[in-house]
C-alpha cells in the first residue's frame, strides 16, 4: 500500500511538471566563399559564390542562406540593400550534399568592406536559439572613379579653345597663302 501510495504521489507531481522542449539539432553546415579578395572601383560590379555543404548525417530541413556587407572601416555606412537587391536564398540540403550559390554585387560606396553569408535554419520549427553558420569574409576594396577636379579641369578649359584657336588661324593663313599664289 505505501508503495502504491509513493507511486502515485510521483506520477503526480511529474504530470504537473513542465515538458522540456527539445531543442532542434544544431545546423551541420559549412560555409566557404570565394574569392576570398576583390578589387573593384566604386559602380563596379562583381560576383561571390559560396558553396554550403551539409556535414552532418540528417538532411539539414530548410536553411536560409542571406547576404551581407559590413564597413571594416566603420566610418561608412552601409545598407546592404543597395549592394544587391537579392540577399536571401533558400534551400535545403541531403546529407553530405553541396550547393554553389552565387550573389551578384554592387559596390555603391567607396572604402574597405567585408562581405559575408549567413546560414540559419528556417520555418515554423525555428525557436529563435538556434547556432548560425557564417562563411569567411570576403574582403572587398572599393577605389573611388577618378573624376575631373577643378585642378585637373583648368588645363582643359585653357587648351581646348587654345588649340582650336591655332587650327583656326591656321586654316586662315593656309586659305589666304593659296589665294595670294593666284
Amino acid at each position: 500500500m505505501r508503495a502504491a501510495l509513493l507511486f502515485a504521489l510521483l506520477v503526480g507531481v511529474l504530470t504537473w511538471l513542465p515538458v522540456p522542449v527539445l531543442a532542434a539539432a544544431p545546423l551541420s553546415v559549412k560555409v566557404v566563399a570565394e574569392p576570398a579578395h576583390i578589387e573593384t572601383v566604386l559602380g563596379g560590379r562583381f560576383m561571390i559564390t559560396t558553396e554550403i555543404t551539409n556535414t552532418g548525417t540528417a538532411p539539414s530541413g530548410e536553411i536560409l542562406a542571406h547576404l551581407n556587407v559590413a564597413s571594416i572601416e566603420g566610418s561608412v555606412y552601409v545598407d546592404p540593400e543597395d549592394w544587391s537587391p537579392s540577399r536571401s536564398q533558400q534551400l535545403s540540403l541531403r546529407p553530405g550534399e553541396s550547393r554553389k550559390l552565387t550573389w551578384e554585387i554592387q559596390a555603391v560606396n567607396a572604402g574597405h568592406f567585408a562581405a559575408y553569408v549567413v546560414v540559419v535554419p528556417f520555418g515554423d520549427k525555428v525557436a529563435g536559439k538556434e547556432p548560425l553558420m557564417i562563411s569567411p569574409l570576403v574582403d572587398v576594396e572599393v577605389a573611388t572613379k577618378p573624376t575631373l577636379t577643378a585642378g585637373g579641369a583648368l588645363p582643359v578649359v585653357v587648351l581646348v579653345p587654345l588649340l582650336l584657336g591655332l587650327a583656326a588661324a591656321g586654316v586662315f593663313f593656309t586659305a589666304r597663302r593659296r589665294g595670294s599664289d593666284r
